[in-house]
């Protein structure tokens, strides 16, 4: 199985997980940050599409976005997994629906949401106070869920 990993992450969470499933999934598994990658991404020399991406203030990034909405009818015609890295998994499915084509989310092979970390180290003063206000001061107590990137690793798999 030929495998890309296409991601967004601001403040190093979501690459994390990127990473952690290139180490889980078999086969051939190309790792691409999408803001760091200024060339094209040939998506369809892949037979599994993996797409990642942190959420702030309910959006993912835009370049993903933009992929998916060019790349629309390659997409759905490929084995496809997207997961999130969010605070708030309970907004998933609107996390969802904002950000990607309804086409695209009914030929997915499978959508976890990983949880998400608050790395305020990383962050710029506004994203510290926009994170601290958002979960009420409660960001020490975000993870990332194991559990559901080894579901994601199983699903995808099949």
């Amino acid at each position: 199985m030929n495998t890309i990993i296409i991601f967004s992450s601001k403040y190093g969470c979501t690459a994390d997980c990127a990473c952690n499933l290139k180490g889980k999934l078999t086969g051939q598994v190309t790792l691409t940050d999408i803001n760091k990658s200024n060339i094209k991404i040939e998506i369809e020399k892949y037979d599994t599409i993996i797409i990642g991406s942190s959420i702030y203030v309910g959006a993912i990034s835009k370049k993903l976005r933009t992929l998916c909405h060019e790349n629309i009818e390659l997409l759905t015609q490929k084995r496809v997994g997207i997961f999130l890295c969010c605070a708030f998994p309970e907004q998933a499915n609107d996390y969802l629906s904002a950000n990607f084509p309804s086409t695209l989310l009914k030929n997915t092979k499978t959508v976890k949401m990983f949880g998400g970390e608050a790395r305020l180290e990383k962050m710029s003063f506004l994203d510290k106070l926009i994170v601290k206000s958002a979960t009420k001061g409660n960001y020490k107590n975000l993870k990332i869920s194991h559990e559901s990137l080894e579901d994601f690793v199983r699903e995808i798999s099949v």
